[in-house]
């Protein structure tokens, strides 16, 4: 119920931010593509409006970007974000406000750094309230990520997860790390080291799980 009204919080909120944008900017959706995006909610977040853009000039939006850390190809989008605001016919009055209403909704949309409200929501959904465990281990083991051995009297085999526990946390916490891993520095430069290390080198997927857990 709760990852329920997130989600309808999160769509009432972009509902009504492109209701704005479609009064001050539109053409908005041809300027940024997927409007929802990463690129498009942090520039949206500082200048939401054509006036707002052209402020900023090309080099402008892209430095927003850059200060976010975001990578891809959106930066090849500066220049013609730059022109649909150039050409925009859009609306004067109320642009304050406007503008205002615009930052708030994007403030209320963008994700939790590094892990987005649907994960959160799928993780407390399958998993309950974290704050009742004392030490991840205890959240380890129901969730089926607790490591075991697989040894006996002749073989030493490798260490791995358990799988003993709800297959859908184990799910939630995976994509959590996938996104940190995507989207926090520290946790990314961790990443990097045991995929990189001369010896004991881990695969990705490894890595990804020992560095979510380091950070």
């Amino acid at each position: 119920m709760f990852r329920d009204q997130l989600m309808e919080d999160r769509i009432r909120f972009i509902n009504r931010m492109h209701w704005e944008m479609r009064i001050h900017f539109p053409e908005y959706k041809d300027a940024l593509g997927k409007v929802d995006g990463a690129f498009s909610l942090e520039l949206l977040k500082q200048a939401p409006f054509p006036e707002d853009i052209l402020a900023l000039g090309e080099s402008g939006i892209r430095q927003i970007w850059h200060e976010a850390k975001l990578r891809g190809r959106g930066y090849s989008r500066a220049g013609e974000i730059l022109w649909y605001a150039q050409a925009s016919v859009d609306i004067r009055d109320g642009v304050c406000a406007g503008r205002m209403a615009v930052k708030w909704f994007v403030e209320m949309i963008l994700e939790i750094f590094g892990i987005g409200v649907r994960i959160i929501s799928g993780i407390i959904a399958e998993r309950g309230d974290i704050s009742r465990f004392d030490d991840v281990r205890e959240l380890q083991k129901p969730s089926g990520l607790g490591l075991v051995a697989c040894n006996s009297s002749k073989y030493k085999g490798e260490t791995r997860i358990s799988h003993r526990g709800r297959k859908r946390v184990r799910y939630w916490l995976f994509q959590a790390a996938r996104s940190v891993v995507a989207h926090v520095e520290k946790i990314k430069e961790i990443h990097t080291y045991y995929t990189m290390r001369p010896e004991n080198t881990l695969k990705k997927m490894q890595a990804r799980k020992t560095a979510s857990c380091s950070g």
